[in-house]
């Protein structure tokens, strides 16, 4: 693929206002078949017709007919008009499938379309912008892709001017904002990535399809979609920590069990002390059985033993 030069300063931002927090915005009617998902505000007037949601989810506001949706249709006219007039640093298409360009402003003089891959190379800008001016009207084939390459961040100033309507084809991923004067088409399973179907004078229709919204748009309903996650930090571990606090003084009262079993050796200590007197009681007992041999077992169990047995013994003689 070679690379289409461009100027060497990005242009500024295309500012939409009110209309920057829409990822589906139309003039007459949205109308969807299948499981389509929009992540962003959706919005029509002055038509009023919004169809097929459910089954289709729109993760935002959906304003039909209102006030609001006046006011972001006016200022998505006056974004269409100041990007589609800037000056342009290079011609593009008809066909854009093979080409990869840096930041910059480019024209296609008739229509576009793009069959295969166009490249954006953000060149580590993350602030880099990229305007695609279509005279006409732009259409791309099945499975057509549009990828950014090189950005530190979301690619969120990708701008696509068409004069006439804009059809995704089957399969086909998409970057970038579509600001249509006529109606925008989205095939089955095309998606939009950092942007949105917007359609100034026309319709927007949907089928089992992905659009997305820019992330450095207004703060919108599905920037405050993740803040449910928030709670998650409610399972506080908390009421866990009670739990081993009664572990903790049931080691406490086994300590003082061993305090008891240390004294109880001690109490046999003394025990040996009167045993040892004991044995100092049998040496008296041997010097009374050479004396009294005979009369020993009669004289043991009386307490007189030691005056009445010798002299009862001469009296008896």
């Amino acid at each position: 693929m070679t690379p289409v030069s461009s100027a060497s300063q990005p242009d500024d931002p295309v500012d939409l206002a009110t209309a920057a927090t829409y990822a589906v915005l139309a003039d007459s009617s949205v109308t969807n078949s299948g499981d389509t998902v929009v992540n962003g505000d959706l919005g029509v007037h002055p038509g009023t017709e919004v169809t097929g949601f459910p089954p289709g989810v729109v993760n935002g506001q959906v304003n039909a007919g209102n006030a609001a949706a006046e006011r972001a249709q006016t200022d998505l006219t006056t974004a269409y008009e100041e990007a589609a007039g800037r000056t342009s640093n290079r011609t593009v298409g008809p066909q854009l499938a093979g080409q990869t360009l840096t930041p910059g402003v480019y024209r296609a003089s008739a229509d576009a379309s793009l069959d295969g891959t166009l490249t954006l190379d953000a060149q580590g800008n993350a602030g880099a912008v990229f305007i695609v001016q279509v005279d006409s009207g732009l259409t791309t084939a099945q499975n057509s892709d549009v990828r950014v390459i090189n950005s530190p961040g979301p690619a969120c100033n990708v701008f696509w001017t068409v004069g006439d309507s804009a059809t995704l084809g089957t399969n086909t991923s998409f970057v970038g904002r579509i600001m249509a004067v006529n109606a925008v088409t989205l095939e089955s399973a095309a998606k939009i990535e950092q942007g949105g179907a917007l359609s100034r004078d026309g319709a927007v229709t949907l089928d089992t399809n992905a659009v997305t919204r820019s992330e450095c748009a207004a703060p919108g309903a599905p920037t405050r979609a993740p803040s449910p996650t928030s709670p998650t930090p409610s399972p506080t571990v908390s009421p866990t920590t009670p739990s081993p606090s009664p572990t903790t003084p049931s080691p406490t009262r086994t300590t003082p069990s061993p305090t008891r079993t240390t004294p109880s050796p001690t109490t046999p200590t003394p025990s040996p002390t009167r045993t040892t007197p004991s044995p100092t009681t049998p040496a008296p007992d041997e010097t009374e059985t050479e004396t009294t041999a005979p009369g020993a077992d009669l004289t043991v169990p009386g307490v007189p033993d030691v005056e009445v047995p010798p002299q009862a013994g001469a009296d008896n003689g």
